[in-house]
């Protein structure tokens, strides 16, 4: 039977030595791996938010809603009877 007494790390470099052990790549590639594990989890969320809110309303008020300005324009040319 296999005892679960000591956790046994075969993968050092997925692993590491501590905890975890991200290496991070240089420049912006490895910005959140520098960062501590919950911080950088936290600030790629944070930033995946933003940027996905913004070009929502870049799509949405810039770019005029394309799909519900064809379905308008169908409507105002076929008016239901």
């Amino acid at each position: 039977m296999l005892s679960s007494d000591r956790i046994i790390n075969y993968n050092k470099k997925l692993y590491g030595p501590g905890p975890v052990a991200r290496i991070p790549a240089s420049g912006i590639r490895g910005y959140y791996a520098r960062m501590p594990p919950l911080q950088g989890f936290s600030m790629a969320a944070t930033h995946g938010v933003i940027l996905g809110l913004g070009v929502a309303l870049y799509y949405k008020y810039f770019m005029g809603d394309v799909d519900t300005r064809k379905i308008e324009e169908y409507y105002r040319e076929n008016p239901p009877r």
